[in-house]
């Protein structure tokens, strides 16, 4: 998971507020509103813009996969509240649809867990201020608003998430707080798939590391070699799949990779590696 700056992305205009309000009026007396949402916020118009947005890549996970469309606020009953119609209201709400992969997407199903359940938005919405005379308030709508809820689901879109999440040199994510916690158990993030797919990356990394000692040896343009190999492969780079991950190699590159060459016995490799990253590091 990374940040995501939505603002730079207009809204699609098939979410236009007046075709939006016919949709909503129309359910907002049924029992239950969130199994009448057409499929307006799945169109392509709106799918484009959110791959684009996230570089095709799930908002939780970061693999490249097919994507689904996710309501991060859950549309139908959710699973903490049984007697809560869902937001539905937010249904085609743009700050509110998030790309997700269909995993992630199962496994947080209708679940939106708060550290209170007492600052829960209710589903009447002319008490919460969404619906006054009969016609929606759309900029109480954008998800900047309805932050009165104790969440505890981090949003990509709003939480500095690099504040939050913190992987390991295994693959393995880690908490520090409580809303890091319950986003790591909802989305699976610690999925033994996932793991492998994260130590997969290092490993490969390593290979390629030792196939250039081997292959070049004194050569003097071993340094230049590796220069070329950090920037293809450990460059910070937002498109690539789990880029947080490899962001955490890259920072801490002494840990990640110096110290498994070591352990492999590559002591002095080790050494003039470590040396060869820092004075690439510095360079950019």
């Amino acid at each position: 998971m990374i940040s995501i700056d939505k603002s730079v992305v207009k809204k699609p205009d098939i979410l236009s507020d007046n075709e939006i309000s016919k949709k909503l009026l129309g359910i907002k007396n049924d029992a239950n509103p969130g199994k009448k949402i057409t499929n307006l916020y799945n169109e392509a118009e709106v799918k484009v813009k959110l791959l684009k947005l996230y570089n095709n890549k799930c908002c939780a996970c970061e693999q490249e996969a097919e994507l689904e469309i996710d309501h991060f606020r859950p549309k139908n009953k959710i699973k903490e509240k049984t007697n809560h119609k869902g937001y539905y209201w937010l249904s085609y709400e743009w700050t509110n649809l998030l790309p997700i992969c269909s995993r992630c997407n199962k496994f947080k199903s209708n679940q939106f867990p708060l550290k209170n359940e007492n600052t829960r938005i209710s589903d009447n919405l002319e008490q919460e201020g969404f619906l006054k005379n009969g016609e929606f308030i759309f900029e109480n709508f954008k998800i900047q608003n309805l932050e009165k809820e104790e969440r505890l689901l981090l949003n990509p879109e709003i939480d500095k998430v690099e504040e939050h999440l913190l992987f390991l040199p295994t693959g393995e994510i880690t908490n520090l707080t409580e809303k890091d916690e319950k986003t790591i158990k909802i989305y699976k993030l610690n999925r033994n798939w996932l793991i492998d797919k994260r130590w997969n990356i290092i490993e490969n990394q390593i290979d390629d590391i030792i196939k250039i000692f081997i292959e070049w040896g004194e050569d003097q343009k071993l340094k230049k070699r590796f220069f070329d190999f950090f920037n293809n492969e450990l460059k910070p780079d937002k498109t690539k799949n789990y880029s947080r991950f490899r962001y955490f190699i890259f920072e801490y590159f002494d840990i990640f990779v110096v110290e498994k060459l070591k352990d492999m016995g590559f002591e002095i490799h080790a050494k003039e590696l470590e040396n060869f990253f820092n004075e690439w590091k510095k360079q950019l």
